[in-house]
């Protein structure tokens, strides 16, 4: 996948990291901005075709891939945005399970928000893809641990620790759909590429 000049491994990394950043929406071009808004339109649309749900919440589905498309495409700041604002539309679409304000906050906008930190990883390739869906899915992961944890213990087995419940429950769903997105994002980024040219930031 070719990519902005700074974001090559022979670029000082300062510039690498500037770059990956992407915290000044000012800088945002239209196209990303753009990119953006269909990102979290889709993930919507994405997260109602379930192959799977769960009794207390969360599903497998393919909701990740567009969120993670920005993470890739165009570095943290987008990344953040675009998960912290499907988050959010994700507490007034149908389905949602909220228990808690302070549930509800940890499984829908922290969670995805959580789930844009993959945007500072940059993608090189498949290893580095792999390294990016990972880093973003571990982040997800810990507010969907915290919130199985503090609210949804007493669903635990009597013979299961609460800790090892949430952990379990949660890996039940977010290590399929990583590998799912993953396996998805990668042929998407490279005939994204070809049809559309270089890879930026910005």
């Amino acid at each position: 996948m070719s990519e902005h000049p700074a974001l090559r491994p022979q670029a000082p990394w300062r510039a690498r990291l500037f770059l990956r950043l992407n915290a000044n929406p000012r800088a945002w071009s239209v196209g990303a901005r753009a990119e953006m808004g269909v990102a979290v339109a889709l993930a919507a649309v994405l997260g109602f075709v379930k192959i799977y749900t769960m009794p207390q919440g969360g599903s497998l589905s393919l909701e990740m891939v567009p969120l993670l498309f920005v993470a890739v495409r165009r570095g943290l700041g987008p990344a953040l945005t675009v998960g912290a604002a499907y988050g959010l539309l994700q507490l007034i679409l149908p389905g949602a399970f909220i228990y808690h304000p302070a549930q509800a906050a940890l499984d829908y906008p922290l969670a995805f928000a959580a789930l844009g930190l993959a945007g500072l990883v940059p993608v090189h390739g498949w290893r580095s893809l792999a390294l990016c869906v990972a880093w973003g899915s571990a982040a997800r992961f810990v507010c969907h641990f915290f919130s199985g944890l503090l609210f949804f213990s007493s669903y635990a087995p009597h013979w299961e620790a609460p800790w090892l419940y949430s952990i379990t429950y949660n890996l039940l769903y977010l290590a399929p759909e990583a590998l799912i997105s993953l396996l998805v994002l990668w042929p998407l980024l490279k005939a994204y590429d070809a049809a559309f040219g270089s890879r930026t930031v910005g």
